[in-house]
């Protein structure tokens, strides 16, 4: 028998958005950007993720190209590489 599921059954990827965060500040807690669910740096990227539910994490720490499931509430980026910040 064939699979006749459409995408909407069988539901999406883990992460179904993205948000760029460059040489900027970047709040996810309104209600438009709220839900982040992971971050993803480029490179040797700098500044601070601080965590929905308090406390930070410095940027540099973290390795490139690998995804951290935690809730950022804001992330700033203090030089020129990207921070990707999924959502559910």
């Amino acid at each position: 028998m064939a699979n006749t599921n459409t995408p909407f059954e069988k539901g999406f990827g883990k992460f179904n958005k993205v948000v760029v965060v460059n040489n900027a500040t970047a709040n996810f807690t309104s209600s438009g950007n709220f839900g982040a669910a992971a971050v993803m740096i480029e490179g040797s990227a700098t500044g601070t993720i601080k965590l929905f539910d308090g406390g930070s994490i410095n940027i540099a720490d973290l390795t490139a190209g690998v995804v951290y499931e935690f809730g950022p509430a804001e992330v700033t980026e203090g030089g020129s590489k990207d921070v990707y910040v999924l959502f559910r």
